[in-house]
């Protein structure tokens, strides 16, 4: 090879290399090419909106990782299952997913375990991805308040 062409080939991995260090400081909206995985720790706390019954809306806060607002829809699917679709809005866009989660009743609450997966996003998460991240919690049964935790890992 011609010194010519090592020098252009050198200087073409030196910007693919800028790119992929760019993107990892700039984060999920610098470079779609050099995706990146994140370790996610959220705990949200919720309250219901407007009248439960076979589905309850839930609105609140997660902190963690992002923390950021949350929706959730559960739907009681039988008297030990439940799922659930979401939407969190962390700064920079959103995530929205689906999951399933088994479901036991103690006394007053009611308590939850299971996966979620992502299903799309928005602006900087609009390639946010990401299947068996795992979800669990309590609610209320009376007031039914919520609690969740999801743990697992995304790729944005």
């Amino acid at each position: 090879m011609d010194r010519h062409r090592q020098q252009t080939a050198g200087s073409r991995a030196a910007l693919l290399g800028a790119a992929a260090i760019g993107a990892l400081i700039l984060g999920p909206g610098a470079a779609r090419a050099a995706a990146r995985e994140v370790s996610l720790q959220e705990t949200g706390y919720l309250h219901a909106i407007g009248e439960p019954g076979d589905t309850i809306d839930e609105r609140g806060h997660a902190s963690g990782t992002y923390s950021c607002s949350i929706t959730v829809h559960l739907t009681i699917i039988s008297a030990n299952r439940v799922t659930a679709v979401f939407t969190v809005r962390p700064k920079g866009g959103s995530v929205t997913g689906r999951g399933l989660a088994r479901f036991v009743q103690k006394g007053a609450d009611g308590y939850f375990g299971g996966t979620i997966a992502i299903t799309g996003g928005t602006g900087g998460f609009a390639h946010a991805s990401g299947t068996n991240i795992g979800i669990s919690g309590v609610i209320d049964r009376e007031t039914f308040a919520l609690t969740v935790h999801v743990h697992g890992k995304i790729d944005l």
